[in-house]
């Protein structure tokens, strides 16, 4: 019963703290962004490379330069991408329930009270809490 407990309580502070702090990522991005410089999302998707505005001027080019130009602004992307989230990622709301999860699980194997299967269980009890709760808390 103390493996579900732990399991229960630490996958919950894990699942909680991730929302959290992507949550205050979010937030964070909204208060920065500028919404009348974007496109307009509808035109976005039905014309990313702006190949049918009348201002565009078309050039015929080599399709391979195309390629490797459009694979290089997607490689930029992925990384822009990750140092951006990187916030969320090593935020101390997700830092201290994963240390409170391996040593609850240190702990328990340590004294010789692991139970696999009910850790398990909570584990997955623990996250679906979780999330009902961090939804309830964080999300007005």
């Amino acid at each position: 019963m103390i493996s579900f407990f732990v399991a229960v309580v630490s996958s919950m502070l894990v699942v909680m703290g991730s929302l959290y702090s992507y949550r205050n990522m979010i937030q964070s991005r909204l208060q920065d962004a500028d919404p009348h410089a974007y496109k307009d999302t509808i035109e976005e998707m039905e014309d990313p490379h702006d190949l049918y505005s009348e201002e565009a001027v078309h050039e015929s080019e080599d399709v391979v330069e195309v390629f490797k130009a459009e694979k290089a602004h997607q490689k930029g992307n992925v990384i822009q991408n990750t140092t951006q989230n990187a916030s969320a990622m090593v935020s101390m709301y997700r830092l201290i329930p994963y240390v409170f999860l391996i040593l609850g699980f240190l702990a328990l194997q340590n004294n010789h009270i692991f139970a696999p299967l009910s850790y398990m269980a909570g584990l997955a009890v623990g996250m679906v809490v979780g999330y009902f709760a961090a939804k309830k808390v964080f999300i007005s």
